[in-house]
């Protein structure tokens, strides 16, 4: 069985009805979901009073993507999961096409995400599958991608300062998969349609405070002086789309200097 936790603000009914439309279509209906509302507690419960799916509803009062996620991990029941966005949705194929693909000995396995508005993958993918996934590779992967064998993630939590929601609003599943690789898990590629999800515009690609929050990420993977190295070569990799990349990347060195491992990890 396959669990989807997916984490909502309760803010996108059509979106949100749309996901469990496509759920609840799937031709292998093998699933769970487990629900983590953050906002709109209530609205969400009614949004979901229709759905024949099984399902937990877990209502959290704080926010934060990556403590919602974690929230729900211990109430996993699935031999597979995965995290999903309310916003995106899934063919009907895709519980199956999981299945099939995590039978093999791999912990986990990724895919393609498509917009099916724009008709073109969410990024340029390999052509090729892979029973490997490591190095540069794992920092192009998006969680709405990601399935997992929920034995090979049993001790593993997202990194709380890391997330939508959080002081530092992207890099979590970054450090997730870094502990993932660390235990020796092997991630496999497959080049397949897996969920659809809509690009974001050039403008609204990388915010500020998302490339402010390399700094601190690139220190918590590796440590200050390869996180620094790292963090000039994206500004320099990213300086014509960058407003005033000069400034962006001053705050970013400063918060990797001030970044300190004190807070929750989020590892169980």
């Amino acid at each position: 069985m396959l669990t989807i936790i997916i984490p909502t603000l309760g803010e996108r009914k059509q979106e949100f009805n749309r996901l469990l439309s496509s759920l609840e279509t799937q031709t292998m209906p093998a699933l769970e979901l487990i629900i983590v509302s953050q906002n709109h507690h209530e609205l969400v419960s009614e949004w979901l009073t229709p759905i024949t799916i099984s399902y937990r509803h877990i209502r959290l009062q704080e926010k934060g993507l990556s403590k919602a996620r974690n929230a729900a991990l211990p109430y996993v029941n699935g031999d597979l999961v995965t995290f999903s966005d309310d916003d995106c949705w899934y063919p009907n194929h895709a519980v199956a096409t999981v299945h099939k693909y995590l039978k093999n000995d791999s912990d986990g396995c990724c895919f393609q995400i498509f917009d099916p508005e724009m008709n073109e993958t969410y990024k340029n993918y390999p052509k090729k599958p892979s029973s490997t996934v490591n190095g540069r590779m794992l920092f192009r992967k998006s969680s709405i991608e990601l399935f997992f064998k929920t034995e090979a993630i049993a001790s593993l939590r997202f990194h709380e300062s890391f997330g939508l929601g959080s002081h530092y609003p992207s890099g979590e599943e970054n450090l997730f998969l870094q502990q993932f690789t660390t235990g020796k898990k092997r991630l496999a590629y497959y080049p397949e349609t897996i969920v659809y999800h809509l690009k974001p515009t050039r403008q609204s690609r990388l915010s500020e405070k998302q490339l402010i929050s390399k700094g601190p990420l690139f220190k918590t993977m590796y440590n200050t002086p390869i996180g620094l190295l790292l963090l000039t070569a994206l500004f320099i990799k990213k300086a014509g789309s960058i407003k005033q990349p000069v400034n962006s990347y001053t705050k970013a060195v400063k918060a990797m200097l001030s970044f300190s491992e004190q807070p929750e990890r989020g590892t169980k």
